[in-house]
């Protein structure tokens, strides 16, 4: 027995021409995630070259040793930031449900947030990185699922729509079917490595660079202690090995007095640039493949070209917002309406931004109260200062009567 989406399935009744699932089967019960682990090793870029052509295989394609690579990748610091930088784009919108009439919907609204719902945003766009993602829900209570959680992707055969029990096997359970696919939704192309994929060889190379680095350093870095002696006393060279030991953390020998040690350095005084530039170049180039740009992560950006680059990753931004909401409008809608959560045609959508600051805003309704009235609720909503409307005396003709005799008699 083996556990699928917390479902209890004989395997040995699974084959390549029967994906039949027992009648009994309810996935509403209990849905959990498929415990497991990457082992994590070492990578360079032979690792990286024939985990691709895995991942890439046609007839039997394996992610396992790719997966295992971009474990690796993401615990690089600058490719971390970027694409949080990146995801925080399309995290930090609101969304909410707009009815065919563009009003909104307020109670499929609030719907949207719920921690779920959040999760469920997050696990998307990370598909972009990832590549195909597989995410299943839980127990749906009160229009709100407990909890949201990716299927180990070691175990997910998009090409195939498939589960499997092992990570090398061919043969699983077809996602794509019921009872799966009222609880389960894939994001993705289903041959998409996503973008770590292209990352990986950058980070390599820079991994390798902060390696050689900190090499040259430690050989470097401190001066190396050299002690000669022609005693062949072996109390006597215990004693130096001892004193040179405990000098410091620097490198140290002892040497016959004959002996001739040459230690062969650049005589640049900048040699640490060959290492800083390359770990430079890496960065920049993992900036414009996630960000497009590298004014918004570099340390040193003129205005002017800055503000160029934020235009770019708005861009971006902007391209995710589309990619989420065909995620939510044709994937997570069809799913929550098949649980009883009707939509009536109403769609998801990020809510729009206030262009115009307030000082900006303000400065255009007092240009319009020469001419026109302001409602105070709409005062009230965008200052969130409480007003009323004032009252204005009527003039039943003897103030206007008196102004014309005061002028008359001046």
């Amino acid at each position: 027995m083996a556990q699928i989406f917390g479902i209890h399935i004989p395997f040995t009744q699974i084959d390549n021409a029967s994906k039949t699932l027992p009648k009994e089967v309810d996935t509403r019960s209990h849905i959990a995630p498929i415990q497991a682990q990457i082992y994590r090793t070492s990578q360079d870029i032979g690792k990286w070259r024939t985990a691709l052509t895995a991942a890439e295989n046609v007839n039997n394609p394996q992610r396992y040793w790719l997966y295992q690579t971009y474990n690796d990748v993401i615990l690089d610091a600058h490719t971390t930031a970027c694409i949080q930088q990146r995801k925080n784009l399309t995290l930090s919108r609101n969304f909410v449900v707009l009815n065919k009439d563009k009003s909104e919907n307020e109670q499929l609204s609030e719907m949207l947030e719920s921690q779920w719902f959040r999760d469920f945003l997050d696990l998307s766009l990370d598909s972009m990185f990832w590549g195909y993602s597989l995410i299943q829900f839980d127990s749906l209570v009160n229009d709100n699922f407990n909890e949201v959680n990716l299927v180990p992707r070691q175990f997910v055969k998009p090409e195939f729509s498939i589960v499997t029990k092992n990570w090398g096997d061919t043969v699983g359970i077809n996602y794509k079917e019921a009872p799966y696919n009222e609880f389960c939704i894939g994001v993705g192309k289903p041959r998409d490595l996503g973008l770590l994929n292209k990352v990986a060889p950058l980070v390599i190379w820079k991994k390798n660079a902060l390696s050689a680095w900190a090499q040259h350093q430690e050989i470097f870095g401190s001066p190396i202690r050299i002690g000669k002696t022609s005693s062949r006393d072996k109390k006597t060279t215990d004693n130096m090995d001892n004193m040179l030991k405990n000098m410091g953390v620097a490198a140290w020998g002892r040497f016959d007095t004959s002996d001739i040690i040459e230690l062969i350095e650049s005589n640049k005084a900048d040699a640490y640039m060959v290492f800083d530039m390359m770990i430079e170049r890496c960065n920049s180039e993992i900036a414009k493949l996630i960000l497009g740009q590298t004014g918004t992560t570099a340390e040193k950006s003129f205005v002017g070209s800055a503000e160029v680059h934020e235009r770019i990753l708005k861009q971006y931004g902007e391209n995710d917002e589309h990619f989420i909401e065909n995620v939510l409008n044709y994937q997570l809608i069809p799913m929550l309406e098949g649980l009883g959560i009707k939509f009536n045609g109403a769609k998801i959508e990020t809510e729009e931004d206030d262009e115009l600051g307030l000082v900006e805003r303000s400065k255009i309704d007092l240009e319009l109260l020469k001419y026109f009235e302001i409602d105070p609720e709409y005062i009230t909503k965008t200052y969130g200062t409480p007003v009323v409307k004032k009252v204005v005396p009527v003039d039943n003709g003897v103030q206007s009567v008196k102004n014309k005799l005061e002028e008359f008699y001046k």
